[in-house]
């Protein structure tokens, strides 16, 4: 198994939850009480490291305390709206006692990352990349109103992203439908209004690949090596401990945390949980898409662009 795999595969699985519905016990409940909450206009949601930490040896060891020290302070906060067509996510990300601002738009499998938010990484990037540019700032008025086009960025220097964007919402409600189907009612517990459903390393493994074998040959392109791998099964569970997804229909709320072993698998491991959670609410929304001449396709676009804003301060 690629331990780079994992994050990439737990983001997927739990974004996906949230799609199927239907039925009454606590099992069922959990379900649908998540697709009906993933329709709300409005979600927003607060990311921390909660005493996360990297565990490394060999070389990588050297660079651990340099890597927890930003990792303690990481923090992601913002809201997600969506007007039932298109969809908007702005989020403030805490780093170091920096805020950094992003604002994406979606449309259908499309995103798009507004360049204004993104002056504080450039400058920081301006800054770091040689002697005399820290006397350097962005001519903000040549960016403004331009989007860096993620979608065609990520075709032009990484095709394996396609399969995994392109997945149908059917497609992803059948395969879930399989994966709850590998799951018991006792793994689902009643709290009020609270439903939560808790699965050890070893239950998260059997669902992530019971979820992965029911997608499309398409979808399955960029997991093609994690579900060749005999040995997923043994070495997920090693990372990640315990995952549990608390839903609160009457709340309108939700909690997800990933508790993680403090083991390493191939020289790399973490310790302490993430949690995520989510308030949910609905009113008018309406996403404006970006116009197709204040898109940025290329990487050679978004360089000159940058390159041409570079003004003294």
């Amino acid at each position: 198994m690629k331990f780079k795999k994992l994050g990439m595969v737990a983001a997927l699985v739990v974004s996906a939850v949230a799609l199927t519905a239907c039925g009454t016990d606590n099992k069922a409940q959990f379900i649908k009480d998540n697709a009906e909450l993933a329709k709300a206009s409005t979600q927003k949601f607060n990311l921390k490291m909660d005493n996360l930490k990297v565990i490394a040896s060999g070389d990588a060891k050297s660079y651990v305390p340099i890597i927890n020290g930003y990792l303690s302070s990481v923090e992601f906060s913002g809201k997600s709206m969506t007007d039932g067509k298109n969809a908007q996510v702005t989020m403030d990300v805490s780093l170091a006692g920096q805020e950094i601002p992003l604002e994406v738009v979606t449309k259908d499998t499309d995103a798009y990352v507004k360049l204004e938010t993104l002056k504080p990484v450039l400058d920081m990037y301006l800054q770091s990349s040689g002697a005399g540019v820290a006397s350097m700032g962005l001519d903000m008025t040549k960016i403004k109103g331009k989007y860096l086009d993620l979608t065609a960025i990520s075709e032009e220097n990484a095709k394996e992203t396609e399969a995994v964007s392109s997945l149908d919402v059917k497609d992803a409600k059948k395969a879930l439908d399989k994966a709850y189907n590998s799951l018991d009612k006792t793994d689902f517990s009643k709290d009020g209004s609270a439903i939560t459903m808790t699965l050890s390393g070893d239950q998260l493994a059997k669902f992530i690949k019971t979820y992965l074998s029911a997608l499309p040959e398409k979808s399955k392109e960029s997991f093609d090596d994690l579900l060749k791998d005999k040995d997923f099964d043994k070495e997920l569970p090693k990372v990640i401990k315990a995952l549990s997804i608390t839903t609160d229909s009457k709340n309108k709320t939700s909690n997800v945390v990933v508790k993680f072993t403090g083991k390493e698998v191939e020289g790399y491991g973490l310790d302490g949980q993430i949690s995520y959670k989510t308030t949910y609410s609905n009113g008018k929304v309406t996403v404006k898409i970006p116009a197709k001449g204040n898109l940025i396709k290329t990487t050679e676009e978004l360089t000159g662009l940058i390159s041409n804003s570079v003004q003294a301060n």
